[in-house]
């Protein structure tokens, strides 16, 4: 296990800087993370008078990161919606209403889906963990964040963003990610 701090990528473009922790023998892999979108850890938070960003067993969200955002497909938000990016789209998106039950469980459904694909949230295992989307739009990738409603106690350094950077970049940093997370295990 190698608990040096591990940076990847360029702060002021995208990166991503990540360490494992020591744990007792037996115990699940504990990992810190911090993502840095243009300068920002966007992960950063500060909870009980503490900041810190994410710490926790990161083997689901690896999971997510790569079956899901390595490699995104251009897939745009499913329904017609107000905002800038993927997450002010999703927070007006959820006003929909229709008396026929098959319209309102389809457009539900869409959205779901599209969720399920861009956002990593669902894949914390109870993490804190910014609620972040990831569009791929042409040559850059779109990274958004809500984290209005995410944990009670904790409270992100930036509640609702977002940034675009080089999809290239991304995908880059993503998979050296990648592969050095799985090397350190």
């Amino acid at each position: 296990m190698n608990t040096n701090v591990q940076l990847l990528g360029e702060k002021k473009t995208f990166a991503i800087e990540f360490r494992d922790l020591p744990t007792e023998t037996g115990e699940e892999r504990l990992s810190e993370l911090s993502m840095f979108v243009n300068g920002r850890n966007i992960l950063g938070f500060t909870r009980k008078g503490v900041h810190s960003t994410t710490c926790w067993n990161l083997d689901d969200l690896v999971a997510w990161l790569r079956v899901y955002a390595l490699q995104m497909p251009v897939d745009p938000y499913p329904v017609e919606a107000d905002g800038c990016c993927a997450a002010l789209k999703d927070i007006n998106s959820r006003n929909f209403y229709s008396e026929d039950d098959v319209v309102f469980d389809a457009y539900y459904d869409k959205l779901y889906e599209w969720v399920h694909r861009h956002n990593w949230h669902a894949s914390s295992a109870g993490a804190i963990l910014a609620n972040v989307y990831f569009e791929h739009k042409e040559s850059v990738m779109e990274i958004s964040w809500n984290n209005q409603d995410v944990e009670e106690d904790a409270d992100f350094d930036y509640l609702i963003g977002w940034e675009q950077v080089p999809f290239d970049t991304f995908n880059e940093v993503l998979s050296a990610f990648l592969r050095r997370y799985d090397e350190t295990v």
